[in-house]
């Protein structure tokens, strides 16, 4: 069922990958002011030692497509590649006349990616980082043509350079302008973070509703289709009642089948609630029991050891009907994982007390990788193995009604899985 609901979606590009082409972006004005430089014979303190700064600055820059790591080293990756940015400008300048050169303000771009990728602190931490490689470029001697300019002007009664104060301008500009930079940006990338993810969100429970009515359709279908050959076994039962032929097998035969009757008819209840989009709210304890015994008559081959305690305390699930749609997929999945492993059987383990249920759910598969079970239900993906958008989905139902989905692979194969809900659920 997970390929009917699943969507291609367009990736976003990487942000290692967005930071390599604006740092060869960077790399090529550098180059193109080497070369503006050259063929006006601006006077450059080494260019030998330029050029050299240069191709460091080209092989980090290579050295990025090298990078295989995790989520969490990618962060820190990418705060090592922008301070080497900020340094590698720093020395250009130094080399080109310091604060004197027009292309100081280049010292703004790290701090201008860093509050793109990066929170307000970081953006705020190399702002000042930049206010301090300014402050050294502010000490390296002026050009010629800029140490001509200021001779232009006189000197103070007091002996200093007036363009002392220019100089102090200019840091006071330079700071005042990292800063702003810093927190305009973050603030708007804070806001179109906050805008995305809402819109996420916002796909999630589409793609979630979609789910739940085709699950709806083909509920009130089978109990549709199940509902006549049913009411003929109670025919076929009552002639045998009537023959007299063997009572006891045909009252078990009759009670079984009416059991049947009213499971069918709890379907095609449940279908038609979830297709006209009702909610009905029930304590979460008998909610998640009641699921459970549903879910095991679906699913006679998997035997389930079950331990259950409460101690009363009041909880309930606002949209009961979500929560079994997203216990169901997760049972599905574990029994799916034991049968693969030729183990047919799950355990499970409720326990509610103090207005706090958490609900274990351990399969007998073979487990998965450290990297697979961290991204499992984060995000939507196929899986042969139904591993992909089933476990998503049931993430996103979970998590709107209060409740948290952690996962854990078992010391002896296996995997936890532990939903928890903490106070009353939404």
């Amino acid at each position: 069922m997970n390929s009917i609901f699943y969507r291609k979606e367009v990736k976003a590009d990487h942000p290692i990958q967005q930071l390599q082409r604006f740092r060869w972006v960077l790399i090529a004005l550098e180059l193109l002011a080497s070369l503006i430089g050259y063929l006006l014979e601006y006077p450059i303190h080494s260019w030998s030692l330029l050029c050299f700064v240069i191709a460091v600055h080209v092989f980090t820059n290579i050295s990025l497509k090298l990078w295989r790591g995790d989520k969490g080293s990618e962060q820190r990756f990418i705060a090592i590649s922008v301070l080497i940015d900020l340094f590698m400008i720093t020395a250009l300048l130094a080399m080109t006349g310091g604060a004197s050169n027009g292309f100081v303000a280049i010292l703004l771009l790290p701090v201008a990616v860093t509050a793109v990728l990066f929170s307000a602190l970081p953006s705020y931490l190399m702002a000042i980082l930049a206010i301090g490689c300014y402050s050294l470029l502010l000490q390296v001697p002026l050009t010629t043509d800029a140490h001509a300019m200021h001779q232009h002007h006189s000197v103070t009664p007091s002996g200093t350079e007036p363009f002392s104060q220019h100089i102090s301008q200019m840091w006071w500009a330079f700071s005042f302008s990292a800063f702003i930079v810093s927190w305009f940006i973050s603030a708007q990338t804070q806001r179109i973070r906050t805008t995305s993810a809402q819109l996420t969100k916002l796909q999630q429970k589409q793609l979630q509703h979609e789910q739940v009515l085709a699950v709806a359709t083909y509920a009130a279908n089978a109990a549709h289709d199940l509902a006549t050959p049913l009411q003929n076994l109670v025919l076929l039962t009552d002639e045998l009642t009537e023959q007299q032929q063997d009572p006891a097998l045909a009252a078990d035969l009759r009670q079984q089948l009416q059991l049947c009757q009213q499971i069918v008819q709890q379907l095609r209840t449940n279908a038609q609630q979830l297709r006209k989009g009702e909610l009905q709210s029930q304590p979460l304890y008998d909610a998640i029991q009641h699921s459970v015994q549903l879910w095991l008559v679906s699913r006679p081959e998997i035997s389930m050891e079950q331990h259950f305690s409460s101690d009363k305390s009041p909880l309930t699930v606002a949209d009961s009907m979500s929560l079994a749609a997203a216990l169901f997929n997760i049972l599905d999945n574990a029994a799916d994982a034991s049968l693969q492993n030729k183990k047919p059987q799950l355990s499970l383990t409720m326990q509610q007390n103090n207005s706090q249920l958490e609900l274990q759910i351990r399969d007998y598969g073979l487990g998965l990788p450290e990297s697979d079970l961290a991204l499992l239900g984060k995000r939507p993906s196929p899986s042969e193995q139904g591993l992909g958008l089933g476990q998503f989905l049931a993430n996103v139902s979970i998590d709107s009604l209060g409740g948290k989905v952690e996962r854990e692979n078992c010391t002896d194969h296996g995997v936890l899985t532990r939903i928890v809900f903490n106070g009353t659920p939404l």
